[in-house]
């Protein structure tokens, strides 16, 4: 079966490999392509992580998929200093409590990061990298590539893209929708 194996934001490749061939293997495979180093590499195929240890078959990845690298830095420095900042859920609690009774201010804190959480696990890789190009809309985003790779798996965001579920649909599915 054929993959292509994709480097957010950057090249891609068309790797022939079986099913029964290991995450380790197909990451060897991207290394020699992509020439990113193996231990660097994340793999990702419907927004899971591919574990080195397990077979392309344990993720029902058929013929013509789409798989994700994301590149760690090779060692992580220690952290310097960073400026000591209160996360958003904490600022944003200070702000509702300003406007809300304590019990209120809390179930409306508690249901926002609900709603977060469910917009984050609907966004597909493909989605957040158009809102990166048209973030970054000083240099058009190209492909390298130019033959259009087929859609082996509609993408979360194309299954919801007919009315979704609950109806909400914030700033960010907006820029995701619109080609």
């Amino acid at each position: 079966m054929f993959l292509t194996v994709k480097l957010l934001l950057g090249r891609r490749c068309n790797l022939r490999v079986s099913g029964h061939e290991s995450v380790a293997t197909l990451k060897k495979l991207v290394s020699q392509q992509l020439q990113i180093p193996a231990e660097q590499q994340h793999l990702l195929f419907r927004g899971k992580l591919l574990a080195d240890d397990k077979r392309l078959s344990d993720y029902c990845i058929g013929p013509n998929a789409s798989i994700n690298v994301i590149m760690q830095p090779l060692e992580k420095a220690a952290p310097e200093e960073a400026p000591q900042t209160q996360p958003l859920w904490h600022q944003l609690g200070q702000v509702l409590a300003k406007h809300f009774g304590p019990q209120d201010a809390k179930a409306v804190l508690q249901l926002l990061r609900r709603e977060h959480e469910e917009h984050v696990q609907r966004v597909s890789l493909d989605g957040l990298e158009r809102l990166a190009c048209r973030l970054l809309a000083q240099q058009p985003c190209v492909e390298p590539t130019k033959k259009k790779e087929p859609q082996a798996v509609a993408s979360e965001l194309q299954q919801h893209e007919g009315g979704g579920e609950g109806g909400g649909g914030g700033a960010v599915d907006q820029y995701l929708r619109t080609p």
